[in-house]
């Protein structure tokens, strides 16, 4: 499979049943995604594998995952899409 069609999977893997998470993780599947160092890479993957129920109370800030990685990259998420709670606290 070449990169295009891999991306193209990962970007509407991306889209999930709600909307809320959709606004997140669609825009930084297209805008940061290609960027990502590869273990970031590997860890976003991962985290589209997790339940829609804890994806949305890690992306509002509810709680964390326990993994590191993912914790890392649920971070990374949310800086990117505003949330101005971790951009302060990682300054």
């Amino acid at each position: 499979m070449d990169d295009r069609t891999e991306f193209n999977r990962l970007y509407w893997h991306s889209r999930r049943g709600m909307l809320e998470i959709d606004v997140m993780l669609m825009p930084f599947t297209r805008n940061h995604y290609p960027d990502l160092a590869a273990n970031d890479q590997e860890a976003y993957r991962r985290l589209l594998d997790c339940e829609d129920q804890d994806i949305w109370e890690w992306l509002r800030g509810f709680k964390l995952p326990d993994d590191q990685a993912l914790a890392h990259i649920v971070l990374k998420v949310r800086q990117a899409s505003g949330d101005l709670g971790v951009a302060q606290s990682q300054q």
